[in-house]
């Protein structure tokens, strides 16, 4: 039997895994990390961070599950989009404090981008609109306000890229990190030196691009002392989280959307072109064609928030109980709504926007505040599926995933609100069975790699919507839209 390490670089934590050829998970080590804000609008994490709990989490695993090194395969890392790492020709980081997918403190720049090119042909050529996200903005927020180190700077590599070159001494890149980055062309696709141009960053700091299970290099000795994983071993270029998970679950093929919520909630289809539309991104799959999606930045994580708010007056209730106090609220929540946007939102003219309650009578008690949250949700992701189909895209049914489907509750209001059957996947480790897919791919164990993940997912149940429940919903999305138009561009400053 073969054995894969499988390298998950997450928002939360480190995690590494050690996977059999066949896609079983024999053993996972996880360590957990915060992530900083120093201002609002900022979040960040420090690399280094990153490199040291991946050599401690994979001795972890080593050491716990006993494997014979020897039978090590391959190596594959997934991680957290969009942050780019800086390195010099050394291989030190000049970037102490990475900005993370979510942070948005580079609007500025985008918004400058904005003002003197035409956002619309730029869609055209990224598949994108302009954004903080994207890591070619964050990099020129690093050439304007940390000049020396940009200079200093060699590559600017994405958490997964930056374990790969700790690991290979290689810098590399794969489609589905690169497509994200505004300097590649959707149309060519490839690298785009008229769009690095436009963002006023070189080009020639973007590492070369490989296939995400192609393979990059291999474990130094260096690495293998820090690690424990064998010298030699091969590393693929692996791929971002979102669209190494969409592998992990079998998300493969026209005809499929999934609702993904984990610490954000992503609404995703696979089409064999990007959908060009401003309230829609884009990126490659990790397979052939392109995952066009939306993205609540702090989607699942509201529940979390919701949680820590309601016991930090000196509480000490569970998820259950939270769910429990929903239950007792009516289906509308009595007319209150909520919206998700702690953390901005992915629109250009929506960057800056805030959370919040809206509707809020003396009527209203705990449980209508957290049944709220659920609803605001799902009602964001309504929305998204109503500009899903305005495009063209066939919405007959939705894979819900991530660590939301634990919450059964949150399933229904979902169901009903998106008035479609949800079929319901319990599988917790689509990002680390996405990446060993990858390196089995890459080393020859699986010779067709979106027919072994369709193979090789799983969905436990469905939950059907309720008729009278839905027509509710209905009446609440339409409400929730009209709010949410009028909210468009309100926090439109940093």
């Amino acid at each position: 039997m073969k054995h894969i390490i499988a390298i998950d670089i997450g928002t939360q934590s480190t995690r590494v895994a050690v996977v059999t050829q066949d896609g079983v998970i024999i053993g996972i080590a996880q360590i957990p990390h915060d992530t900083d804000s120093p201002k609002p609008g900022w979040a960040q994490q420090n690399p280094a961070q990153w490199w040291n709990e991946t050599c401690r989490a994979s001795k972890q695993v080593l050491n716990q599950t006993g494997i014979n090194i020897d039978s090590i395969a391959g190596v594959a890392t997934c991680g957290q989009m969009h942050g780019p790492v800086g390195v010099d020709k050394a291989g030190n980081i000049t970037t102490e404090w990475v900005q993370l997918w979510c942070d948005k403190r580079c609007s500025p720049q985008a918004e400058a981008i904005r003002r003197n090119f035409d956002e619309s042909r730029l869609m055209k050529l990224t598949g994108n609109g302009l954004n903080p996200a994207w890591p070619g903005i964050k990099i020129r927020w690093e050439k304007e306000n940390h000049p020396k180190a940009y200079q200093q700077t060699r590559w600017y590599l994405v958490p997964k890229d930056f374990i790969n070159y700790r690991l290979t001494g290689v810098a590399a890149a794969d489609p589905s990190e690169q497509s994200g980055t505004y300097v590649w062309d959707c149309n060519k696709e490839e690298y785009s030196q008229e769009l690095a141009e436009v963002i006023g960053v070189d080009l020639e700091k973007f590492a070369p691009v490989h296939p995400s299970h192609g393979i990059i290099g291999e474990v130094t000795r260096e690495a293998s002392k820090l690690t424990g994983i064998p010298a030699g071993a091969p590393v693929v270029a692996g791929g971002g989280d979102f669209p190494v998970s969409m592998l992990g679950f079998g998300i493969v093929g026209e005809g499929v959307t999934a609702d993904v919520t984990g610490t954000s909630s992503l609404l995703a289809a696979h089409s064999e072109k990007p959908l060009i539309d401003p309230g829609i991104q884009n990126l490659r799959h990790v397979v052939d064609g392109w995952i066009p999606f939306t993205i609540l930045d702090c989607g699942g994580i509201s529940m979390k928030w919701c949680k820590d708010l309601i016991n930090s007056v000196g509480n000490d209730l569970s998820y259950d109980d939270l769910i429990n106090l929903a239950k007792q609220v009516r289906p509308g929540s009595d007319g209150l709504f909520f919206y998700s946007y702690m953390r901005g939102e992915r629109r250009s003219e929506n960057v800056n926007a805030r959370g919040g309650y809206f509707g809020i009578t003396l009527d209203h008690n705990a449980g209508h505040f957290i049944r709220a949250v659920m609803e605001g949700v799902a009602l964001s992701i309504g929305k998204d599926v109503a500009l899903f189909r305005k495009l063209g895209l066939d919405v007959g049914k939705i894979l819900s995933v991530g660590g939301g489907t634990r919450n059964e509750l949150w399933n229904e209001i979902k169901a009903n609100v998106l008035r479609v059957p949800l079929e319901i996947s319990d599988e917790p480790e689509a990002g680390i069975k996405g990446a060993a897919l990858l390196a089995a791919a890459g080393t020859g164990m699986v010779d067709n790699l979106a027919e072994e993940a369709v193979a090789r997912s799983t969905a436990t149940r469905n939950i059907n919507p309720d008729r009278a429940t839905s027509e509710i919903y209905e009446k609440a999305q339409k409400e929730f839209n009209r709010i949410y138009e009028h909210m468009l561009g309100f926090w439109n400053c940093g």
